[in-house]
C-alpha cells in the first residue's frame, strides 16, 4: 500500500471510530428511552412501532437504490434482521424487570463475546488478554446480576441473551458489509425486523395507538425509532466497512458509560455496594480487551491487534 493509501486507510479508521462512538451514544440513551416508552406501551407494541417507523425513515435514504437489491443481500439481511428482532425483543421485555443502567452493563459483555464468537465462526483465535477480559467480565456480571440467593433475575437473564444475539450481529455484519451498500442493507435488515415485530405484536398483543401516549413515553418511542435504530444501525454498518469486529465491539461497549450517565441523570438510578464492584470488574474487562498486545506488534488488520 502506498503512502496515500495508508493515509486514506488511517483517516477512514479514525472516522469509523468517531462514528462508532456516536452509535454507542445513541444506544446508551436508548436504555432510558425504552424505560420511558414502557410506561405507556407494551414491549411488543414498542418493537412494532420502533422498527416499522425506522424502516420508513431508512426508505427515505435509499428509495432510488431498490433496484440494486440482490438475492445475497436479502439472505444476509434476513439473518441480521432476525437477530436484531430477537435480541431487541428480549432486551425490551427484560427492561421491564431490571433497570436501564444495570442493563447497559450486562449488555457490555459482548465486548469479550465477539472475539470468542469470532474464534468459533471465523477460526480467529483470541489473545490471552481477551480470555482474561472474559473472565473478569463473567465475575462482574455475576456481582451485578446475582441475587442474595445466587439466582439471576428474569430481566438480567433476558438481557444476557440479547448480548449473545448482538455479538452474533457484530460478527456477521463484519463479514457481510465488505461488499454491500450500507444504506440499502440497513433498510433491509430493519425492514425484516419490522415484519417480525409487527407480526408478533398482532398475534400476541393488543394494538396500541400513539394518541393515547403521554409526552415523555412518546418522546422515548420517537428516540428509539430515529437515533436508537435508523441512524445508529446505519452508522454501525457504514463504520464496520473499515473497523474489524473486535475493534467495533470495544468502541460500542462505551454505550455502557453513556447508558449509566443517562440512567443516573434522567432516570434517577442509584448504584450501590456489590453492583458498583461488578461495574468496576466490567470496566476492567473492557479496558484490558482494548489494550494492544505488547509482544510482536502485529500489522494492521491482524486479529492479535484488533
Amino acid at each position: 500500500m502506498d503512502i496515500k493509501g495508508e493515509v486514506k486507510a488511517k483517516r477512514n479508521m479514525i472516522m469509523a471510530d468517531i462514528g462508532l462512538l456516536f452509535v454507542a451514544l445513541f444506544w446508551g440513551g436508548g436504555f432510558v428511552a425504552g424505560k420511558f416508552a414502557l410506561e405507556d406501551m407494551s414491549p411488543m407494541n414498542i418493537m412494532a412501532y420502533r422498527y416499522v417507523g425506522a424502516a420508513l425513515v431508512m426508505a427515505l435514504f435509499c428509495m432510488r437504490k431498490f433496484k440494486l437489491i440482490t438475492k445475497k443481500m436479502v439472505l444476509c439481511s434476513l439473518l441480521i434482521g432476525f437477530l436484531m428482532y430477537l435480541g431487541n425483543t428480549l432486551q425490551t421485555i427484560g427492561l421491564q424487570y431490571t433497570t436501564p443502567g444495570k442493563q447497559s452493563f450486562i449488555i457490555s459483555l459482548y465486548t469479550v463475546m465477539v472475539p470468542l464468537l469470532s474464534w468459533i465462526i471465523l477460526k480467529t483465535k483470541p489473545s490471552k488478554k481477551i480470555l482474561a477480559a472474559a473472565f473478569l467480565a463473567l465475575v462482574g456480571i455475576a456481582l451485578l446480576t446475582l441475587k442474595d440467593d445466587l439466582t439471576i433475575g428474569l430481566g438480567d437473564f433476558l438481557t444476557f441473551l440479547f448480548a449473545v444475539t448482538f455479538s452474533l450481529q457484530v460478527v456477521f455484519i463484519g463479514i457481510f458489509m465488505k461488499d454491500m451498500d450500507a444504506t440499502l442493507f440497513t433498510f433491509l435488515e430493519i425492514g425484516i425486523a419490522a415484519v417480525f415485530s409487527l407480526v408478533t405484536a398482532l398475534i400476541f398483543d393488543t394494538p396500541a395507538g400513539l394518541p393515547e401516549m403521554h409526552l415523555v413515553p412518546l418522546l422515548g418511542l420517537i428516540y428509539l425509532v430515529t437515533f436508537n435504530t435508523a441512524f445508529a444501525f446505519l452508522l454501525q454498518n457504514l463504520c464496520q466497512r473499515f473497523a474489524p469486529a473486535n475493534h467495533t465491539a470495544i468502541l460500542l461497549s462505551t454505550e455502557t458509560v453513556f447508558g449509566t450517565v443517562f440512567a443516573v441523570t434522567l432516570a434517577n438510578e442509584v448504584f450501590r455496594g456489590r453492583m458498583l464492584i461488578g461495574c468496576i470488574f466490567m470496566f476492567a474487562a473492557i479496558i484490558i480487551s482494548e489494550f494492544p498486545s505488547r509482544k510482536n506488534k502485529a500489522p494492521a488488520g491482524d486479529p492479535e491487534n484488533e
